[in-house]
């Protein structure tokens, strides 16, 4: 019984995984490399038992067993080198259109600090450049604390026009900021003469890409240091295609009239490999109306 047990337990075995392999590349539909070297597999595995049995002559189940044996590794070795290759693919497409997204963020930020002091957007990557690197936006200073009261009943009448209505919650900031305008005020040189909440202008890169939290939350997600000359191109084309813009200074929209803006392109890649060229739309805004949501936010 020992003796039957060492002649056919490992060609049992090696036929036992070839049925195996061979139902999970039917059942997980994988590719023709992996179902072929499963039929290998199995081919040199019946070759085993029949080896076993005497039913074939020793060099006939040798030549048949190595040729299914080199073949099963070869189609083994292309099946993983297809699998790494999509692996590849599919982490550099997580990766090249998570950097896209936060470039045009970016860029949508940018452009509505230039909107807000301009009245319309950027159409010029080279102006857009421009501003980023020398350009400025409104900058709360704030100087001084928001007094750790409520409102007495001068300063509330102050703030309502005469009126007293109930108080409830303590000084708000609005308030605080009404109330140092107010320099009669029986507290103001108690509590507001260095209460200051003045808007300022201050350098973009200085307020936004070279803060601390942006410049870390970058780092988190793996990007390069932020680089406004990198604006215009989209990821992982080698700077070789750049974004479109399209940009409209005045669409009517019932009574009023506002600009409009659009961005958008192709990146390399497509959630399923082969999809759509490799290509994939990303863009936010809309040149019909006053919209910047973008397309991985609907």
């Amino acid at each position: 019984m020992t003796v039957i047990l060492k002649k056919y337990t490992v060609p049992a075995l090696f036929f036992i995984i070839g049925l195996i392999v061979i139902s999970i590349g039917i059942s997980q539909n994988q590719g023709l490399m992996f179902n072929m070297a499963a039929v290998m597999l199995f081919v040199a595995g019946a070759l085993s038992v029949f080896l076993s049995t005497g039913s074939l002559k020793s060099g006939v189940v040798y030549v048949l067993g190595g040729s299914a044996g080199i073949a099963a590794i070869v189609a083994l070795f292309f099946s993983w080198k297809s699998v790494n290759e999509t692996t590849t693919y599919n982490n550099n497409y997580k990766e090249c259109k998570a950097l896209a997204i936060q470039n045009l963020q970016d860029i949508r930020y940018i452009q509505k600090i230039y909107a807000g002091k301009n009245g319309k957007y950027i159409s010029d990557w080279n102006e857009l450049i421009d501003f980023v690197q020398n350009g400025t936006m409104p900058y709360m200073d704030p100087i001084g604390n928001v007094p750790n009261r409520k409102v007495d009943l001068a300063e509330n009448k102050y703030l309502h026009n005469g009126k007293n209505p109930p108080v409830d919650q303590d000084m708000t900031e609005k308030q605080a900021y009404i109330l140092s305008k107010w320099l009669e005020g029986p507290n103001w040189a108690k509590d507001f003469k260095n209460f200051k909440r003045d808007t300022i202008q201050k350098s973009i890169m200085e307020l936004k890409f070279n803060n601390i939290s942006y410049t870390k939350n970058r780092e988190k997600l793996g990007f390069y240091r932020f680089s406004a000359d990198s604006l215009p191109f989209i990821p992982f084309t080698g700077s070789q295609e750049r974004w479109t813009v399209m940009t409209k200074d005045s669409v009517k929209m019932g009574e009023e009239s506002f600009p409009t803006l659009r961005i958008e392109g192709n990146i390399p890649f497509a959630e399923v490999q082969g999809k759509n060229e490799d290509k994939e739309l990303i863009y936010f805004g809309n040149t019909s109306i006053n919209d910047l949501g973008g397309s991985w936010e609907e």
